[in-house]
């Protein structure tokens, strides 16, 4: 063999590691269950899918009742959600009275937007959220 057959079979043998590595398949987000109680609500964000979810937002939206106007929205973004792992997103505080219905919304980086809509029961500060399985 020439050098010159050396040389690049010895180039290629560094070139390649250094090349990045991108794993085939998106993220699929899921929303699975609702849970409320005192004051809260809990809402279990799942990553099923094959590559860790980038820039995951979500936000939680309710409706109806009496409420106090702090306890209408509550959101956070940029969250970075594992292949398989899942997440317990956690609402602020939530005081008022009434039948409500809670919007909880949910995205990453190359994944649908999910959408899942709960109806619940708000007695003052404490929250029974309908189980619609």
């Amino acid at each position: 063999m020439s050098k010159k057959m050396i040389c690049i079979f010895i180039c290629i043998l560094f070139i390649f590691p250094i090349l990045p590595v991108t794993a085939a398949g998106n993220p699929e987000i899921e929303i699975g269950g609702v849970s409320g109680g005192l004051f809260t609500l809990h809402i279990e964000i799942t990553n099923t899918g094959d590559v860790d979810a980038t820039d995951l937002n979500w936000n939680i939206t309710i409706n109806g009742g009496l409420l106090a106007p702090s306890s209408r929205k509550t959101s956070d973004s940029d969250v970075l959600l594992k292949s398989g792992e899942s997440m317990i997103a956690v609402s602020k505080l939530i005081n008022g009275i009434g039948k409500i219905q809670i919007l909880i919304r949910a995205n990453a980086s190359g994944a649908n937007e999910v959408v899942k809509k709960v109806d619940a029961l708000l007695l003052f500060f404490y929250i029974i959220v309908k189980q619609n399985e």
